[in-house]
């Protein structure tokens, strides 16, 4: 019953029969159906203003008035008894107050009696998480209301039961423990508790995680102690049951000297029970017997990668299996510093001839069998000779084990032509058969393992008798397990991982970075009419917001030395004054994110192709989608996605597919863009090199091969960065290879692991050098 206030008031029935029958009213009613919804009604009730709904004797067919909440106490409590009249204001006639008489109401649900109602509901429907939503209003707002306490208790309760029939037991255990901190009273919790942790403990050991087990054990004897006694004494017997039946294994297999075998025993027992008698001394001694090495890798590439790799993960692995005649170890003023693993290189100043000088301690090969290697047409199938031969111009051997060269025309950097390997006896043999220190041994589960060869001589006292290439799909997880002593090293972060520890990194890891930067590029399938179009490849570049690719997503906002946008597939460094950046030309700005310009360039594209179809009698087919061909590494699959997201704002649907790192022509693989990590060490060798090895001749102009041609000719370093400044202007405007961005690789690895060299060109530069101390890690799951 309503009163609107006036001075002076009017009396109740008055007011009821103005309520009845006033036009205004009426009217309203009759055109309730017409009205459209209020906005602030489609949304969910948790998130609506609040309101109190009061049913008054007079109103039509009984429906709830929707008014602003009422804030007496007396009357929002659910007093026994109420008396006199309430001032009230509609939510649909805002500033028109009226009086209601406690006699004329015949119900009230004040507003959080209106969010228990629907949360119940939600309860009843298993809707646990728009039940969750009403309770962190009601938490928020109206804590204190009688059956807020009770709700939660529920829907804990009901919430756990239905997570532990779904198999989630972490997540019940989680509610009940929540509803037993909440509720401490209620009867029956602990017995809840202890058959799920009961569960959860046994599922944890049958699925071999077993420092999760240990973990869940030592927590339920920390909380509930003696109520758990007989559960947990049960739980450790089991464990060290099954860790000294594996040390037992363990001794089994060092009778038979199958190190390997008795590691990996040891290492399961020390993961099951790590308080497990001898369990530390014994694996000490095996990895003085056995030294394994266990590699987090983001990016495992092939196993057996071919000998002219320039990819990232190709190179890394390259060094275990090949061992070139000259090798880049760093950077001097002028370009890369070389190292022969096999003898010596001798360069005179006139940088005409040049003297290799091998060591017999080193390697069997003679100067007779180098000299028939350079001389062999058969040999010529070999990509790093066929680009040395040519520039010989007479070669002679002198004392068996020296060849002396001389040059037709002065290089500036003579030993970066001579990365070949070493061959004795028939040169035409191919693939080149490895030569390196160690050889790739199949593993039951996932990943790569590299065991030595036999025949090769490893430099240091306690070399890795194994090396294992484990793959995580992320930096995260990767971080996880060496955090857990489950490996010895991370071999490459993300960015923002990276950024991070390089300020804040832990006092038992150690971080730094690779010397040479990665490129980042876009292969494009010139067989495809759209993409051999260089108006429609600008397009796509054009499309692609690099920079906050690099900034935001790699990168999380943070900043990191040597990680840019580049304008060309050359290395700009880490600084301006890098040495690997003698290439780069820092006044070619790269191409900025311009999606209308991205859109221009593709519709003058298709007018191009359309017309040349037509000249030819032949219908342009339309470009349906893009595929992308992408290895398996973290980086690669970030960038992918958003490059994805970034075609389809351009009407450019687009899928992914992931291809081996080692694929060089993208129709081999059916993908019109492949998306390739590419180190470049020396730059005056590896980007020709880089050119030639994705972008057929027939599709290079001629001023691009002649600009090839000029740059392998240049005599002196002043020559070398003009003509590469000439290069790179052609490879900004022509987009053969698209450029994304650079990279300054870092990975981490633990103080155990010594020998690892300072800032390595690739990961096992010094390999043969590396020396695990034989102290005890948490062993793995």
């Amino acid at each position: 019953m309503m009163h609107a206030i006036r001075h002076p008031y009017f009396t109740l029935a008055i007011l009821l029969v103005l309520a009845m029958f006033a036009p205004l009213v009426a009217q309203e009613e009759e055109q309730a159906d017409e009205k459209p919804i209020p906005v602030e009604m489609t949304k969910p009730l948790f998130e609506r203003e609040p309101y109190d709904l009061v049913t008054v004797v007079s109103s039509k067919d009984g429906k709830p008035l929707r008014i602003k909440p009422i804030h007496e106490p007396e009357f929002r409590g659910g007093a026994s008894e109420r008396s006199g009249q309430i001032t009230v204001e509609l939510v649909d006639m805002p500033g028109r107050k009226f009086q209601i008489a406690w006699r004329g109401v015949v119900l009230y649900q004040p507003f959080p009696k209106l969010l228990i109602d629907e949360a119940k509901k939600n309860l009843s429907e298993k809707d646990f998480d728009l039940a969750f939503r009403y309770l962190q209003r009601l938490n928020a707002e109206y804590s204190n209301y009688p059956g807020v306490d009770r709700l939660l208790e529920e829907l804990l309760v009901q919430n756990a039961l239905e997570r532990f029939q779904a198999g989630a037991l972490d997540e019940a255990l989680g509610m009940l423990e929540e509803a037993k901190r909440k509720f401490p009273n209620k009867s029956g919790i602990d017995k809840s508790i202890e058959s799920v942790g009961l569960r959860l403990v046994q599922k944890e050991i049958d699925d071999r995680q077993w420092q999760s087990a240990r973990m869940l054990i030592e927590r339920f004897e920390k909380v509930y102690g003696d109520k758990f006694a007989d559960s947990i004494r049960q739980w450790r017997d089991d464990l060290a049951r099954r860790s000294q039946q594996q040390m037992d294994r363990a001794k089994q297999q060092i009778a038979k000297q199958d190190y390997r075998a008795a590691l990996e025993a040891t290492n399961l027992a020390l993961a099951i029970d790590p308080t497990i008698p001898s369990g530390k001394e014994r694996l000490a001694e095996l990895v003085r017997l056995y030294p394994q090495v266990r590699i987090a890798t983001l990016a495992a590439g092939e196993a057996l990668p071919p000998h002219g790799t320039l990819t990232w993960s190709g190179r890394r692995n390259k060094r275990l299996i090949y061992r070139d005649l000259t090798e880049i170890v760093g950077y001097g003023p002028e370009g890369g510093e070389y190292a022969s693993p096999f003898g010596t290189v001798v360069r005179p100043v006139d940088r005409f001839e040049l003297s290799i000088v091998l060591r017999d301690r080193l390697t069997p090969v003679t100067g007779f069998d180098l000299s028939r290697q350079f001389q062999d047409p058969a040999s010529q199938q070999d990509e790093i000779l066929a680009g040395l031969t040519p520039l010989i111009e007479k070669m002679a051997v002198r004392e068996i084990r020296q060849v002396d060269l001389t040059l037709r025309l002065p290089h500036v950097r003579p030993e970066a032509l001579l990365g070949l390997v070493p061959r004795k006896g028939d040169v035409s043999q191919f693939p080149i058969p490895p030569n390196g220190p160690y050889r790739p041994l199949k593993m039951k589960e996932e990943g790569q393992s590299y065991v030595p060869e036999k025949e090769s001589t490893l430099a240091a006292s306690r070399p890795p008798s194994e090396i294992q290439l484990l793959p995580y799909p992320t930096t995260a997880d990767a971080m996880l397990a060496l955090q857990a002593g489950e490996v010895h090293m991370v071999d490459r972060l993300d960015p923002a991982t990276a950024a991070r520890l390089t300020v804040e990194s832990p006092e038992d890891l150690v971080v730094d970075h690779y010397r040479a930067p990665t490129l980042h590029v876009l292969v494009p399938n010139l067989n495809n009419p759209y993409l051999k179009n260089r108006d429609f490849r600008r397009g796509l570049l054009y499309g692609i917001n690099r920079q906050e690719i690099l900034q935001s997503r790699l990168l999380g906002g943070k900043e990191l030395d040597g990680c840019r946008l580049v304008s060309a597939p050359i290395p700009s460094g880490v600084s301006p004054d890098d040495p690997v950046s003698y290439g780069y030309d820092l006044s070619i700005a790269p191409r900025s994110y311009e999606p209308q310009m991205s859109i221009a360039l593709q519709k003058l594209a298709e007018i191009k192709l359309r017309e040349d179809a037509e000249a030819a009698n032949q219908a342009l087919i339309p470009l349906s989608k893009l595929v992308i061909g992408h290895p398996d590494s973290e980086v690669s699959r970030q960038t992918c996605l958003a490059i994805v997201q970034y075609f389809k704002r351009l009407g450019l649907p687009c899928e992914l597919k992931t291809v081996s790192p080692e694929v060089t022509d993208p129709a081999a693989v059916e993908v019109d863009l492949l998306y390739v990590e590419v180190q470049i060490a020396e730059p005056l060798v590896d980007v020709p090199r880089m050119f030639d090895r994705y972008i057929p001749n027939v599709h290079q102009t001629q001023y691009f091969q002649l600009a090839l041609r000029q740059l392998g000719q240049s005599q002196n370093w002043q020559e070398v960065r003009e003509r590469f400044w000439s290069l790179h202007r052609l490879a900004h405007d022509d987009l053969l290879i698209v450029p994304l961005f650079q990279l300054q690789d870092h990975f981490v690895y633990r103080r155990s692991l010594g020998g690892v060299g300072y800032q390595p060109m690739t990961l096992f530069q010094q390999v043969e050098r590396w020396d695990l101390a034989p102290a005890w890690d948490v062993a793995k799951n």
